[in-house]
């Protein structure tokens, strides 16, 4: 298969343009080129149910197994193309993720206790979210 199919090739094109965006504005971006495109109205509207329908429904089956959280940011980023206040929720995220990540990154590495602080922090998180799984499906 040395030939990539035209619909693989468009969706590299759009992951190349995507990556190549600043972060914090990669969304509005595509967004802003989601909106230049020539499209039916109905396909629009389609995709802004389909995002919808996938964000929401995977947040309230998020505690059971399977892809969780992943899903729930897969349906934003459908938004996202269609509705700008989705494109800027997601800019805004990346950036405050981004800080977190370097954040947990930078105290990992300082020591023993900066590890030893993370891990019970994430023990306690891990606990409250698994209380809160139960008490929303038991109690």
């Amino acid at each position: 298969m040395g030939k990539d199919l035209p619909m693989i090739k468009s969706l590299k094109g759009h992951w190349e343009e995507f990556k190549e965006s600043k972060p914090g504005e990669r969304f509005k971006d595509r967004y802003h080129r989601r909106q230049q495109e020539p499209g039916h109205i109905v396909k629009r509207v389609v995709l802004v149910i389909f995002g919808a329908i996938l964000a929401v429904g995977s947040l309230v089956t998020a505690p059971l197994p399977g892809p969780g959280f992943a899903t729930v940011f897969l349906g934003l980023a459908i938004l996202a193309g269609e509705l700008l206040p989705a494109a800027r929720l997601l800019d805004w995220s990346e950036v405050r993720l981004r800080l977190l990540w370097q954040f947990v990154t930078d105290v990992w590495r300082t020591s023993l206790f900066g590890k030893i602080s993370l891990v019970v922090i994430a023990a306690i998180l891990a606990s409250g979210f698994a209380y809160f799984v139960y008490l929303l499906l038991f109690a």
